[in-house]
């Protein structure tokens, strides 16, 4: 019962965002989408390998402005299904994490044989660090806690890498693709940065046959999501007289080329950030009218949607008075040099693709270069 609830989950988001071609690979299953040339030429112009924490959400959402379209992430549940499988004239794979231990993931990758650029995402790994210990913090807050642990998260950090890689894979990334890169292009997180996304993505379409983007520069100048914003999403469920649909509240950028029915965009000064209140599930264009129709049902929604902002204009204070930096973690290698060893030897290895390729970016990584320095080492 809960596989066939799962089932019926994914294929309602499906058709919710539009994804006729998951759902087209999925019925016409791996054998016919995936291992002909019929169904499923290999018409990808670019990879992208972005690990966490590098703006891989940003340069996502940019290049499909742009209408370069990259696919949705490297999905190891269905990897047999839908990760090459797209009716695009013009796309990108995607992938941000190390898949050389999946037999089944390699030799899908293996049977690829056309070379084309590959742009890796890269980042100041103390940037990184500070971003997820962050992106904790943001996490326990929003579940009623006060604080994290500098600690584990970077045992997470750690053993994550040693099962399945996906932070700092700047060097294991990029081979696993080594048999169909025809450019290796490291594009680090500043180059995502409002003054400089434009021209990036320019310079990334043009790599790629696209000359003209017609999306407005402003969009490329948004801050798609930090760590906090990537917490605020919540569903709720309303049963209201004879009608039930769910509410869901989420940063207003994430819901950028999604078919989603928005109900109220809110601009909240407090907390900095463009809140859309969205009705999900099936029915929704009904339900919007239904909606429109009875203050009731809109007053109740609006008391719900404003009792959980004041909440989170509380819990964003919090945030902000709790928050780490980059020093932050510098102080912590120096005051505990067994995590500090751990990630210098992780660190050499992963940035040593970029000194060979863009030694620039790494000459530009101030808290890299001040890490190495903790220890006089």
């Amino acid at each position: 019962m809960n596989i066939i609830k799962k089932k019926f989950n994914v294929l309602k988001m499906c058709f919710e965002y539009g994804w006729y071609d998951k759902i087209a690979a999925g019925f016409l299953g791996k054998r016919i989408s995936l291992f002909t040339n019929t169904l499923k030429p290999q018409r990808y112009r670019y990879i992208m390998l972005a690990s966490h924490g590098t703006g891989r959400n940003a340069f996502w959402h940019f290049m499909y402005a742009a209408k370069a379209y990259p696919m949705r992430k490297f999905d190891i549940a269905s990897i047999d299904r839908i990760c090459f499988f797209s009716w695009r004239r013009i796309y990108g794979i995607v992938c941000d994490r190390d898949l050389s231990s999946y037999q089944c993931a390699m030799k899908f990758i293996n049977k690829l044989n056309k070379k084309v650029p590959v742009f890796c995402l890269v980042r100041d790994p103390i940037s990184i660090i500070r971003g997820g210990i962050n992106m904790t913090l943001a996490h326990n807050i929003m579940g009623g806690g006060i604080s994290v642990s500098i600690s584990e998260v970077l045992d997470s950090y750690l053993e994550s890498y040693n099962q399945l890689p996906h932070h700092f894979i700047f060097t294991t990334s990029p081979k696993q693709f080594e048999h169909i890169t025809k450019e290796l292009i490291y594009i680090d997180t500043n180059d995502l940065s409002s003054q400089n996304a434009y021209n990036t993505i320019t310079k990334c379409c043009a790599k790629i046959g696209i000359n003209k983007i017609n999306e407005d520069k402003s969009f490329f100048a948004k801050k798609i999501a930090d760590s906090l914003a990537l917490n605020i999403e919540k569903e709720f469920n309303f049963h209201i007289d004879d009608i039930s649909f769910d509410i869901k509240v989420v940063q207003f950028e994430n819901t950028l080329h999604k078919k989603v029915k928005i109900l109220k965009i809110i601009n909240d000064d407090e907390i900095n950030r463009k809140i859309a209140v969205c009705i999900i599930g099936k029915n929704t264009q009904s339900i919007l009218k239904q909606i429109n129709k009875d203050n009731k049902i809109k007053m109740q929604i609006e008391n719900t949607i404003n009792q959980y902002l004041l909440d989170l204009k509380n819990k964003f204070k919090l945030y902000e008075e709790s928050k780490i930096n980059e020093n932050d973690v510098l102080q912590y290698f120096k005051e505990n040099k067994h995590h500090f060893d751990q990630f210098k030897t992780l660190l050499q290895y992963e940035i040593s693709g970029i000194q060979k390729h863009a030694p620039n970016i790494v000459e530009s990584w101030v808290y890299y270069k001040n890490f190495l320095k903790v220890h006089n080492e």
